[in-house]
């Protein structure tokens, strides 16, 4: 009876060790780069190192990779046969496009970090003959973080003001969340 006991927890132990291997594994799985998206990514890139590599599960199947290349890190999205999809990487603020930084400076708030975005091709993953070029940046105005969106002629593309709770609204979803439980 008692060793029965004994190979019940054992195969419960082993049951739940494999459960969080796979669980932990899937969280953290680095995928193979097919060599067509590894190629792209050099092309783009030559002197760069791959950090990171993930494939990301849209309507078609992507690849996100993390290059440095020197101090500059980009995300590339590339689709499965190598087409770029699309960089982002941290811009100098000083080193704007003249439009962009106008239209940045023009919104009289602090600006923390700008965001480049590249697109070279669109969801579809249809290449485009242009790519098209859009600058992200988080800016903080009247006590409000507002997120920016600007077309590198300078035109604002999308605005996202995210309200600051005060201490009364956060208290109060607190006391919802404890009378839900």
């Amino acid at each position: 009876m008692v060793r029965k006991k004994w190979i019940v927890i054992v195969c419960c132990i082993a049951a739940a060790a494999v459960l969080c291997t796979v669980t932990y594994a899937e969280k953290s799985e680095k995928c193979s780069l097919p060599a067509v998206v590894q190629a792209a990514v050099k092309a783009f890139f030559p002197t760069a190192i791959i950090e990171e590599n993930g494939m990301e599960k849209e309507s078609v199947k992507m690849y996100e990779v993390k290059v440095k290349d020197g101090n500059k890190e980009s995300d590339v999205k590339l689709a499965e046969d190598g087409i770029v999809v699309e960089v982002e990487s941290v811009e100098d603020i000083n080193a704007l496009p003249a439009a962009v930084a106008k239209t940045f400076k023009a919104q009289d708030a602090k600006l923390s970090k700008v965001e480049k975005a590249v697109e070279y091709a669109q969801l579809k993953v249809v290449k485009l003959d242009t790519p098209i070029v859009t600058y992200e940046a988080k800016i903080t105005k009247g006590g409000k973080e507002t997120e920016i969106k600007v077309a590198a002629d300078g035109t604002i593309l999308k605005q996202e003001t995210e309200k600051k709770k005060d201490k009364d609204e956060e208290r109060e979803e607190h006391e919802k969340g404890k009378d839900k439980d």
